[in-house]
């Protein structure tokens, strides 16, 4: 199937199987029974069963789990749909007869011929081919009366009636949610084994994959008496089906609507500079980025966006090849969620991390003072003929740890990640590049945040062997320096960030994010639990300098201040990641980021923007505040311009 998954909805999970084995057990001897008694107990009060007819066990397909909001709003739904379907194992033996059955359905349905014989062939080669195969679907009521009435002569043949899935939100929520649709071919040994039919409706992305077995619930069973072409004689009994479980989603709708605008508005932004360069000859901009709302608290995912998205619906019911064409081929790529399967270098967001390894590693502590005169020059370590300049964004003249932070200075922090010797004296002992990797493996970066979504990526932690191995080149100073301020070979996650982030704010837990909340089956709710991978590797007063820290960045005079709404504590902390090729004037396009949690004496909420063009400062932070502000009820503000 498309990914593994999670325990919680796997299809694979033991005790969901055993559990669909023992009612299917249960409902064959209760048919078996019923069966035994019509036959041998009391056949008289059924009457003489006709030489021509058969006695079948027919399934009936359970109501799909709905899906809502943290607040009760429906998103997801089934409607009443109608298709036309063959029961291949009805249709007639002679070649020729089934021949001109399928040429039938050709002219009434408008589906091909080579379609229609595929469809069928592979039903009588799997190993129920009593199991109905659509033909056509999306089929409106009217036209199901006549095409029930078309179709009524031919054996093997049925117009029904089948659950559709429809979505509500729009763009806002489609990879989180998903959608259903028939089984992939290479899927289906695997859905058949578990005990699907050929014509089920499955998940395909979203949750509605991950919990497939939850929203999925259990077949029911139809005993029925048949002629040789298939038509229903007489029920002899039935077996209900169990509807699947419903879904809560820790996704609040209107607050993911508050989010994807102002996000929209920061990309809008964030364009302005590089959509002002002369762009011959060179990869046109494109407005992309996400926001990531989560509970600090509990790792509940409130809002969770990504943009350019697109309208899920799409993929339900009958599907317009050339939309589906235009999402494919989109150079925005709107069927990728960029704060999870989308890696970038996170720019001096990282440093916040880098602080707590030095703190903890007696590298630095909070009064460490270090003068940024806007650069620093670097003998190189094979000729000492050639020197290296790493530029600061500003002269920032003396700062302590407190102020490395809030002025997000360069220099200071590639002093706390690669050290400084001048003349072959050692003046400040660095961390490495391997010490920072262990402390951003600890703490949850280069692996996946085990969020209950399908295809998030990992990101890298890169070290001195992964550069061996990988690039065949060694570890220099620079890679390190680089490394310290978020940028080089290191690449993350927005979502990653926000663990991160949260994990600052909590005092230290790594949590696993989580954008289904609660199960509800058979009126009984299981919440999602609260999990973790471990806690920072650091102690609680290096974490508590560093959150101090952040407030005074996001103060008045540091650099993530304009991510603060007036009347709101809040730390925070901007980050601006060179990327791509160089202008002709050496400069280069940036990524705009911004982490922030609030309130600052008790979180609730870490946020997260990331934004493929732009400035951490000047685009990126508006975002953040715009978010703070809805989510806490906040009457709007506005930025000064820098």
């Amino acid at each position: 199937m498309a990914e593994p998954a999670r325990a919680t909805g796997s299809l694979a999970g033991p005790g969901r199987i055993r559990l669909l084995q023992t009612v299917m057990l249960v409902a064959f001897v209760l048919l078996a029974l019923q069966l035994a008694r019509m036959q041998l107990l009391d056949p008289a009060g059924y009457g003489e069963i006709p030489d021509s007819s058969r006695v079948r066990i027919l399934r009936t397909e359970p109501p799909r789990g709905l899906i809502y909001d943290r607040n009760g709003v429906l998103l997801a739904r089934n409607v009443p749909a109608f298709s036309v379907v063959v029961v291949p194992a009805d249709l007639p033996t002679d070649e020729a007869q089934r021949r001109s059955v399928l040429l039938a359905l050709e002219r009434e349905t408008g589906s091909a011929y080579r379609d229609i014989e595929q469809i069928v062939n592979r039903g009588l080669e799997s190993v129920d081919p009593f199991a109905p195969v659509t033909v056509r679907v999306g089929i409106d009521p009217t036209d199901a009366i006549v095409a029930r009435a078309a179709l009524a002569a031919l054996p093997g043949v049925h117009v029904q009636a089948t659950p559709e899935r429809r979505y509500e939100g729009g763009d806002l929520l489609a990879h989180i949610l998903g959608f259903v649709g028939p089984i992939a071919p290479e899927d289906v040994d695997g859905y058949l084994d578990t005990g699907y039919p050929l014509n089920a409706q499955v998940g395909h992305s979203g949750v509605e994959i991950v919990y497939e077995s939850a929203l999925r619930g259990s077949q029911g069973r139809r005993l029925v008496l048949s002629d040789p072409t298939g038509r229903e004689l007489e029920l002899l009994g039935s077996l209900a089906p169990s509807p699947g479980a419903d879904l809560t989603l820790s996704i609040d709708l209107d607050l993911q609507a508050a989010v994807a605008q102002t996000l929209e508005d920061g990309l809008r932004a964030g364009l302005a500079e590089p959509l002002a360069r002369d762009l011959t000859g060179t990869r046109q901009p494109l407005a992309s980025g996400a926001a990531v709302v989560l509970d600090v608290r509990s790792g509940e995912l409130l809002a969770l966006v990504s943009l350019p998205s697109f309208e899920v619906n799409t993929f339900t019911g009958v599907r317009d090849t050339r939309e589906l064409e235009r999402l494919f081929t989109d150079p925005a790529r709107p069927l990728i969620h960029r704060a999870y399967m989308e890696i970038r270098s996170p720019g001096s967001t990282f440093k916040p991390l880098v602080a707590l390894a030095a703190l903890q590693e007696g590298v630095a502590t909070p009064q460490t003072r270090i003068t940024s005169t806007g650069a620093i020059t670097v003998v190189d370590e094979y000729n000492p003929q050639v020197r290296y300049v790493f530029r600061d964004w500003m002269a920032h003249g003396t700062l302590d740890l407190y102020g490395g932070i809030a002025r997000s200075s360069d220099v200071y922090f590639y002093y706390l990640a690669g050290g400084y010797s001048w003349n072959g004296e050692q003046l400040f002992e660095g961390l490495g590049a391997d010490r920072i990797a262990e402390y951003a493996r600890a703490s949850g970066l280069g692996q996946r945040t085990g969020l209950d979504l399908p295809g998030e990526a990992s990101g890298l932690v890169p070290d001195r062997s992964w550069k061996e191995e990988v690039i065949g080149e060694p570890w220099v100073l620079g890679d390190t320096y680089t490394y310290g301020i978020g940028q080089g070979y290191l690449t993350v996650t927005p979502l990653q960030m926000a663990v991160l982030t949260a994990a600052i704010a909590n005092g230290g837990d790594v949590l696993v994010p989580r954008v289904v909340s609660a199960v509800t089956e058979q009126g009984s709710t299981r919440p999602t639990p609260r999990v973790t991978t471990g806690r920072l590797p650091v102690d609680a007063e290096h974490i508590q300098v560093v959150r101090e820290a952040l407030r005074i960045a996001a103060a008045p005079g540091g650099t993530a201040d304009n991510g603060r709404p007036p009347s709101l504590t809040i730390g925070g902390k901007t980050g601006t990641a060179e990327f791509g090729t160089p202008y002709a004037d050496g400069s280069f396009d940036t990524h705009g980021w911004y982490i922030g949690f609030a309130p600052y004496d008790e979180p609730e909420i870490a946020v997260v923007v990331y934004l493929e063009h732009g400035n951490g400062s000047r685009n990126a932070a508006p975002v953040a505040r715009a978010i703070f502000e809805a989510y806490f009820g906040l009457e709007a503000s506005t930025v000064a311009a820098p």
